[in-house]
């Protein structure tokens, strides 16, 4: 109760809407897992459902893109065994899925993210046969919390820490065996897996917690062999996931593109440090593509917008 008077007793100071999310953030913090508060992840989401209120209608293409691509290139035939499942990664308030078709065609349909917000779970809970998984899809980030914990003070020695951890997950045949993505994806019954994590998204929450704690000492460049791994170990998992006869989708960005007031393309970049998902992908059997009006003029800044190039691949 003091928690609650002390913000009310301050509502003067907060927007109602700053007011509304502050509420939201201490409704789901007891449930969220310790090493996720470091890296913030409540205030990223409820950051993203407001970004997703704001800006709807510049989003709505790239979602009505999304929800096409799943539904025309899912395997909707009955597994042999008899059940049939889907599994989907980076889920987040399933914004883009069209859940009352995966519903209708899929005994289960396995939402998973790192974190799902106790509203984003009533709203979807009048579909019977959704079900959550939560844990970390990259399966570094409590490790990694534990090394910027360790070297906090000593950022040239963390780095030194963070190649050693690289170097170690290069045993790929060690880390697939224990990594929680085929765990979760294992059973005979899971037909589909729909990777929606945008992939630049992937090494986001490292990048924040490393400036977090390095402050200025942080250099983007310094840790690019780090964030370049992790994208490329979640598209090796996807690859062995279609070995193992999983039929696979992955919607992802691969670059973004910076516009002034009047509309002029005035920078672009990969968003995958270079990588390419085309030549990181295995026997793909369909692909699209499509922009993503990600920041609108005046969303992030009132000097230019920001978009994506977002690739859809069926192996």
């Amino acid at each position: 109760m003091g928690m609650v008077v002390c913000l009310f007793s301050r509502t003067k100071l907060l927007a109602p809407q700053m007011l509304f999310e502050t509420l939201e953030y201490y409704e789901n913090l007891s449930r969220c897992p310790r090493y996720l508060k470091d890296y913030e992840q409540i205030k990223e989401l409820i950051a993203i459902k407001a970004r997703y209120k704001r800006c709807l209608n510049h989003w709505k293409p790239h979602l009505d893109n999304s929800k096409k691509f799943i539904n025309q290139n899912i395997d909707k035939n009955p597994s042999i065994f008899g059940s049939s499942y889907v599994v989907v990664l980076g889920a987040g308030m399933a914004n883009d899925l069209d859940l009352y078709f995966l519903t209708d065609h899929f005994e289960k349909v396995i939402l998973s993210d790192l974190f799902f917000l106790k509203n984003t779970r009533e709203a979807l809970s009048f579909y019977p046969n959704i079900f959550y998984s939560e844990f970390d899809v990259t399966d570094c980030m409590e490790r990694i919390l534990d090394l910027v914990s360790r070297y906090k003070n000593n950022y040239s020695a963390f780095l030194e820490r963070l190649k050693d951890f690289v170097e170690e997950r290069n045993n790929f045949s060690v880390i697939i065996k224990q990594h929680p993505l085929i765990k979760i994806t294992a059973s005979n019954e899971t037909q589909n897996v729909i990777s929606l994590n945008l992939l630049s998204q992937l090494p986001l929450s490292f990048a924040k917690l490393f400036e977090k704690y390095f402050k200025a000492e942080y250099k983007e460049e310094d840790c690019s062999f780090f964030y370049k791994m992790i994208i490329k170990e979640h598209l090796s998992i996807l690859n062995h996931l279609k070995k193992l006869g999983k039929t696979v989708l992955v919607i992802s960005d691969s670059h973004k593109y910076v516009s002034d007031r009047r509309g002029k393309e005035i920078a672009q970049e990969s968003s995958l440090f270079g990588i390419s998902l085309k030549q990181n992908l295995l026997n793909i059997k369909e692909q699209k593509n499509w922009y993503w009006d990600l920041a609108p003029l005046g969303e992030v800044s009132n000097s230019y917008s920001l978009r994506l190039m977002v690739n859809a691949y069926k192996l």
